[in-house]
């Protein structure tokens, strides 16, 4: 991936900020960094008036995102809170509106989800702008993810006729050698094609998607299709068991040989997918590398620093382990919790235990009481801990594995540590026309320190994951419902 000078500016503000907070937290972070209590699991708490309060309070925000982007933006694909206005970058598919179905519904914003409902009838899904080239792995967990999630929830036809429409038309980027997808598709076009090599998550992260829209249709060759790409992606040659190199020609099936080991971006949700497959159809061949790429991650990319704070770090091809963390990997103690409630493995709880702590205190260590982009660790005799790419985004991670932590241990203090999150975006992202990313999370001055962007995955993920935090243990159960890695509800049937 290129580095434009933007990034390094971000990643040095990150280095000189992180110093900073080095020498002023180190009191704070012995406290910090003190390992959480390890239990078994034990049922939820039941719906206390305290958390109907906090609740309530993430719907209001889903309010107040929502009139942003009606107001400014409707039918764009995202909000630009700042300027007031909608851009169309994924390919003016509406993409904010169709991640955000399931959560307007789920929340019971019942007039809110009849307008955007209404809206989908209108979205041709063979068609974009002329020259634009959309990502079939955006596509595949916004568009057709959120469809899917809203139609399992409201079962109206419509929903499923514009699903399938959406996969008849990222189907033509399956036609390839291999079978492996095209990271691009120029919809316009019929005859073009991508480039021909894609990441990991972006072959591995369509599973779920397609065999749910083969379960609900009827229409076999979705779930054929999407088979396929998990035999290659298997069968291609590696040198790590249970690892996978981070991108793979779709034109031989063959890894790049020059690649990283990560469960960052580019590969995360390949992993995620594993574990998920075989919840929701009982496939042994996915439980079976599933458990295989733990124990291969927990062995090679998992660190501690002097003061025994975990992190999932990235393997070089040197074989050095680079002791940084993105918080798209706060997803992963998620989903260990998760794995070792399903599997029966214990000690993958306690790891999860370990992450879910560390992401916390990514959060809890800035003044704005954010997380920010990216995290190293430094042995120093501190906190251990410093941002590297300081910026705020409005991402999801931390806050999917503080909501399945809760639901898998019962231990209030994920219920606490995810108010205390949702506070501080109330207080710093809460902007008059909706949510906006942070350039700084070292900095509460809010002067030119936001960005004009809330993502589609802040409405789909971030507000919908804080609900269901604040939610009794009936509200979409982990024992019959899988949620997609954009957060989308699937209902399990093996």
């Amino acid at each position: 991936m290129r580095i434009s000078l933007r990034t390094v500016f971000f990643m040095l503000c990150g280095l000189l900020g992180g110093l900073y907070l080095l020498s002023v937290y180190g009191a704070l972070g012995r406290t910090l960094t003190q390992q959480p209590n390890v239990h078994s699991p034990q049922k939820p708490n039941e719906h206390s008036p305290e958390q109907q309060r906090r609740q309530k309070a993430v719907r209001v925000a889903m309010q107040h995102a929502w009139h942003g982007y009606r107001t400014h933006a409707f039918g764009h694909d995202e909000l630009q809170p700042l300027t007031q206005s909608g851009n169309i970058r994924w390919g003016n598919w509406s993409i904010s509106l169709l991640d955000a179905l399931d959560s307007l519904k789920l929340m019971e914003l019942h007039t809110e989800y009849a307008e955007a409902k209404a809206h989908v009838r209108n979205i041709d899904f063979t068609r974009s702008p002329h020259g634009f080239t959309i990502s079939v792995f955006e596509m595949t967990i916004r568009a057709l993810g959120g469809l899917l999630g809203a139609y399992e929830l409201d079962h109206d036809p419509l929903l499923l006729q514009k699903a399938e429409e959406v996969g008849r038309t990222l189907a033509r980027a399956f036609d390839t050698p291999t079978g492996l997808p095209y990271s691009q598709l120029d919809v316009n076009n019929p005859k073009s094609s991508g480039a021909g090599m894609a990441s990991l998550a972006e072959a591995g992260t369509m599973q779920l998607e397609f065999k749910q829209l083969a379960q609900v249709s009827g229409k076999r060759e979705f779930w054929d299709m999407a088979e396929r790409v998990s035999d290659v992606l298997e069968a291609g040659s590696r040198t790590h068991t249970g690892l996978y190199p981070m991108y793979i020609s779709v034109l031989t099936g063959q890894y790049a040989k020059w690649t990283e080991y990560t469960v960052g971006a580019m590969a995360d949700s390949f992993y995620e997918y594993m574990l998920k497959q075989y919840i929701m159809h009982g496939d042994d061949k996915y439980r079976s590398r599933y458990i295989a790429s733990v124990d291969a991650i927990t062995s090679t990319l998992v660190g501690r620093t002097k003061g025994n704070l975990a992190f999932v770090g990235r393997l070089a091809n040197d074989g050095r382990l680079v002791r940084e963390m993105e918080h798209l990997a706060c997803f992963y103690p998620g989903l260990l919790a998760l794995g070792a409630q399903v599997l029966d493995r214990p000690q993958d709880l306690l790891l999860a235990e370990e992450l879910t702590h560390t992401c916390f205190v990514a959060y809890n260590m800035t003044a704005t009481g954010l997380g920010p982009e990216h995290v190293y660790f430094i042995d120093d005799g501190g906190l251990g801990i410093s941002p590297s790419d300081s910026r705020y985004m409005l991402r999801p991670e931390t806050v999917e594995s503080l909501f399945v932590m809760y639901r898998i241990t019962g231990d209030q203090k994920y219920q606490e540590w995810g108010w205390q999150i949702f506070e501080s975006i109330e207080q710093y992202a809460r902007v008059e026309h909706g949510y906006a990313a942070l350039v700084n999370v070292l900095q509460t001055n809010m002067t030119s320190n936001l960005e004009d962007s809330m993502e589609s995955f802040f409405l789909a993920e971030t507000l919908k994951y804080l609900y269901l935090l604040f939610s009794p243990p009936t509200v979409l159960p982990l024992d019959e419902y899988v949620f997609t890695t954009e957060a989308h509800p699937f209902r399990i049937i093996k």
